[in-house]
């Protein structure tokens, strides 16, 4: 015949036991708790019994708005809608001080495991609530965390821990700030704060968040986005962290980030000059091709002239220096010719420029047979160019 304790002793022997436990009913007001937890959050049983947890509890006023506190609730009801374990991570609760030592609050650091009692149908009939009392491991590292602090401050640096499951969102006011928001005064999820990502980013940071959920332990993370604060302003932001996972397997992102506007914004205007230098480039060559076709143009005007004043004339010799004129003329002009044509306007291809040289001189000999050119590659600019045609301008008409 199964044995069942008497109610009384079931009381007692919760109260007895050696942990800190408190139990709340569906609606969160406290309905027990053992002598630990009193002891630990130096509370009588009938100062809370039957009390919300958080009218038994109240926030300390000097901390006001910390997102430290409200993240309890969160957690709560989270537990209350699946029905499954949540472990907290270090929270801020301070606990009040007895009004015979002086009143006011104790500043005091927790870790609470909040555990379901499910009913036979399986809905939520309690909560247990197992808190950690971590203080004294977290004053300790309150020097670490001054230059932490410290340091990220002097860098701008944001700090965000992030709990996909339940949307808990945890941060410093350099985060608020960078988000439009008032220190402390965004709330204790991250819901309105992915409100605020560029709708173009959003998908993509949501995504990151997802993949990050499903991902081991100590995961790196690195993703950047945009923002859009109430009055319009557009910030570039660029966070880094890390996946954690605590002992029951809930994932937590933990990480930095930093307002990167500054920088964006100089590697806009440095694309912007770089593309009007490349215009102004693109421009300059237009403009020089421009140049030399038009002095090709008034060369060839040249040439014609000298052409019908050769005609003119009767003397051998007159004619013969007219014709060594309008050769070294037409040597320019087809220098200027090939600059317009070529995609480099300042420089001439000497070897492709040069047989073509040779074979317009000696079109009309008797000798063109002979005429022949072996030349290597050779690029001049046009100052060099133009004293070299000339030069074998003079050599082949001279030999021919």
């Amino acid at each position: 015949m199964p044995y069942s304790l008497p109610p009384a002793d079931v009381a007692n022997i919760f109260a007895s036991l050696p942990q800190a436990y408190l139990v709340l009913n569906t609606e969160l007001t406290i309905v027990a708790a053992s002598d630990l937890y009193l002891k630990t959050t130096d509370r009588a049983r009938g100062d809370i019994v039957g009390r919300h947890i958080l009218e038994a509890f109240p926030e300390n006023p000097e901390e006001a708005g910390s997102v430290e506190q409200g993240p309890l609730e969160v957690s709560l009801r989270h537990v209350l809608a699946t029905r499954r374990t949540h472990e907290m991570n270090v929270i801020q609760y301070d606990i009040p001080r007895p009004a015979e030592d002086g009143g006011g609050f104790q500043r005091r650091y927790w870790t609470p495991i909040h555990t379901p009692v499910l009913n036979t149908d399986g809905s939520v009939r309690y909560i247990v609530q197992t808190p950690m009392d971590v203080t004294e491991s977290v004053l300790k590292d309150r020097e670490a965390d001054a230059r932490l602090r410290i340091a990220m401050h002097a860098g701008s640096l944001g700090s965000w821990e992030y709990e996909p499951e339940t949307d808990i969102w945890r941060r410093n006011s350099i985060v608020d700030e960078m988000f439009g928001f008032a220190p402390g005064h965004g709330g204790h999820v991250a819901a309105p704060y992915f409100a605020r990502v560029h709708p173009d980013d959003l998908p993509r940071v949501r995504e990151v968040v997802r993949a990050a959920a499903a991902s081991p332990d100590r995961t790196p993370l690195l993703f950047d986005y945009r923002v859009i604060r109430p009055d319009g302003d557009v910030r570039h932001l660029s966070s880094r962290g890390e996946v954690l996972r605590t002992s029951n397997g809930q994932s937590r992102l933990i990480g930095v980030v930093m307002d990167v506007t500054a920088d964006k914004v100089r590697e806009a205007e440095l694309r912007d000059a770089l593309s009007m230098q490349e215009d102004l480039l693109e421009q300059k060559d237009l403009l020089l091709a421009e140049v030399n076709h038009r002095v090709k143009n008034s060369l060839q005007l040249v040439v014609s002239t000298l052409n019908l004043q050769s005609r003119r004339v009767g003397d051998p010799d007159m004619k013969a220096a007219f014709g060594q004129a309008i050769s070294r003329v037409k040597a320019i002009t087809s220098v200027h010719e090939r600059l317009y044509k070529t995609e480099d306007p300042l420089v001439v291809d000497m070897q492709e420029y040069l047989v073509g040289l040779c074979a317009d001189l000696a079109e009309n000999s008797d000798l063109k047979e002979y005429v022949q050119t072996n030349i290597e590659p050779l690029r001049l600019k046009t100052e060099k160019a133009i004293p070299v045609a000339l030069i074998v301008n003079e050599l082949i008409t001279n030999a021919l």
